[in-house]
């Protein structure tokens, strides 16, 4: 029911981040139960993750990638710095000039 909801595109890249919690977790030679033990969460949650459920909350993928030492690989998702439209469209609402302020009359 939810793959109706979202694009084929973040269909496929939620099962690469499930595939690719799966390589780490066997490369570690853990179990999902012990995966999901030092997560803090069900096996269940962790195998719906590797098999790319799209109703697994994003802090079950934050942690399996804590756990799994691979934290380090989110720093740079959604960065404003990276954001060319979001960049864009903000250069174009800047004033081209400032305005001139008012003198204030302090004339009493």
């Amino acid at each position: 029911m939810a793959h109706d909801v979202y694009p084929d595109e973040v269909m496929d890249q939620i099962c690469v981040y499930g595939e690719r919690v799966r390589i780490a977790r066997m490369r570690r030679r853990w179990s999902q139960a012990e995966l999901a033990e030092r997560m803090g969460v069900e096996r269940r949650t962790v195998s719906r993750l590797e098999r790319g459920s799209p109703g697994v909350g994003i802090g079950a993928l934050l942690a399996a990638l804590w756990v799994l030492d691979m934290w380090k690989t989110t720093r740079n998702v959604a960065d404003p710095a990276a954001d060319a439209v979001g960049t864009f469209l903000e250069k174009q609402r800047t004033p081209k000039q400032a305005r001139r302020r008012k003198e204030k009359n302090l004339d009493f």
